[in-house]
């Protein structure tokens, strides 16, 4: 066997090996773009495991000058790239991205997603000249678009590398969220591993220990926890260690906090649903900053709710319906007027009829 063939059936039983294992296989790769299916016997590109509906085919350094862009790798719409920049506090780091519809029909891009542990520098900013959210990929078609990176506030930071790892998001055109849904959805994601117990293998009795240790945490009782203004350092930590990142997320470039509660309740009238005791979990998410500009009246604030609910009397949770968008009275987290917090009592739907969470439910059951 020639010695090219030896090297491309090894390659191709390394891709069969990782794939059936759940593993991606990638490989480094930079400079320029290699187009979709050409042969490299040096396997120094990255190559995607089963396509998603949208993917990035290649990408490739754009810079000029003694800046850079290395791209370490890709899968999906994910890519892992090192920007150096030179001293000039202008300089610009330019990487080429190619991505693919690989779906029957038309997607749009969402936003740019990230950790901050996926981001190794603040004082390096990413920009997208020209990519928007809502441009459109037709089914089958290629996109290229440009992701450059620059010194934050043109200010020469104490690193001129950067490290990140950044999710191009593209969805389904009729599924494009609003922009203030991007970052709940993360939060919403996280909250169904942590009552199903995905995150750690205790991650829902934690939560539940923590709502029940009201006492110690300054709150009236077990029925609710949060990150808001005013919650106890206990709750906030417990939170943000469940989350794992997910209640702070960048997007676009701008980072974005998520404020939770999380309320125990039965919320669709059975006790034969829910925990032990008949109650769902909701949980609310908004990203506004939650102050009021005027002691005058009632202020509300955009409020996602989503409700879960169990059949085996809390071994695992099912969401019901999808995820509600409406608004919540804003006040202090001890019920009083003010800010920093909002009343999950007062959470009505938009749109018309305006319904409570429980209405909702209701509807839905009996639909």
């Amino acid at each position: 066997m020639k010695l090219v063939s030896k090297i491309l059936l090894s390659a191709i039983m390394i891709i069969i090996a990782c794939t059936s294992l759940g593993v991606f296989a990638t490989w480094k790769y930079s400079g320029a773009p290699i187009e979709e299916g050409e042969a490299d016997l040096n396997l120094n590109y990255a190559i995607p495991d089963l396509p998603e509906a949208v993917y990035i085919v290649t990408a490739w350094d754009n810079s000029t000058g003694n800046q850079s862009t290395v791209i370490n790798g890709y899968t999906g719409t994910h890519l892992r790239s090192t920007a150096t920049l030179s001293s000039s506090n202008n300089s610009t780091a330019s990487a080429i991205v190619r991505v693919r519809n690989n779906a029957n029909e038309t997607y749009a891009f969402n936003a740019v997603k990230y950790q901050t542990a996926d981001y190794s520098n603040e004082g390096i900013v990413y920009v997208l000249p020209v990519l928007a959210h809502g441009d459109e990929i037709d089914a089958g078609d290629y996109l290229d678009f440009e992701v450059q990176f620059k010194y934050k506030d043109n200010d020469v930071a104490s690193s001129n590398v950067l490290n990140s790892f950044l999710n191009f998001e593209f969805l389904p055109l009729d599924e494009l969220p609003k922009q203030e849904e991007v970052a709940v959805s993360g939060a919403l994601g996280q909250f169904k591993n942590i009552i199903n117990n995905i995150v750690a293998d205790d991650s829902l009795q934690q939560l539940i220990d923590q709502m029940d240790n009201y006492d110690d945490s300054d709150r009236a009782n077990g029925s609710y926890i949060g990150n808001v203004t005013g919650a106890s350092d206990n709750d906030v930590i417990l939170l943000e260690d469940l989350f794992q990142g997910n209640l702070t997320l960048n997007i676009d470039g701008v980072e974005t906090e998520v404020t939770i509660m999380i309320k125990r309740e039965n919320i669709d009238g059975s006790t034969n649903t829910g925990d032990t005791n008949g109650n769902e979990l909701t949980i609310y998410m908004t990203t506004d900053d939650l102050q009021k500009t005027s002691w005058w009246g009632t202020q509300t604030a955009p409020v996602y709710a989503s409700v879960f609910t169990s059949y085996d009397k809390g071994e695992t949770w099912t969401q019901l319906g999808e995820m509600y968008e409406g608004t919540a009275a804003i006040k202090q987290y001890n019920g009083r007027p003010g800010s920093g917090s909002f009343d999950t009592d007062t959470w009505k739907s938009t749109g018309s009829p305006s319904r409570t969470i429980e209405q909702i439910i209701a509807n839905l059951k009996n639909n």
